[in-house]
């Protein structure tokens, strides 16, 4: 592999990673403050699941995808007692 390569595909990796930095958001529920990071995962995985669907394409084969309706799963997060704030 060429030095310039190497280049090549690490920028792409360190712009990835600084973007992702500064785009984490925290959040709090405000029905149960003592809740924390793993019951927002767990709570946000149920709504998620709860507000998607698969979707068959039919062709040479058959391909699946799972579509969730990101607006009806933050709107059961919000019914959940979860907020974003500002760190």
């Amino acid at each position: 592999m060429r030095l310039g390569s190497t280049f090549a595909l690490a920028i792409p990796a360190l712009v990835s990673a600084g973007l992702l930095a500064c785009s984490s958001e925290q959040h709090r529920n405000t029905t149960n403050p003592n809740y924390g990071e793993a019951q927002y995962k767990t709570d946000l995985a149920e709504c998620r699941r709860q507000n998607s669907r698969i979707e068959s394409i039919q062709g040479y084969d058959v391909q699946n995808r799972i579509i969730v309706d990101e607006a009806k799963a933050d709107a059961c997060m919000t019914s959940r007692g979860w907020q974003t704030v500002a760190r």
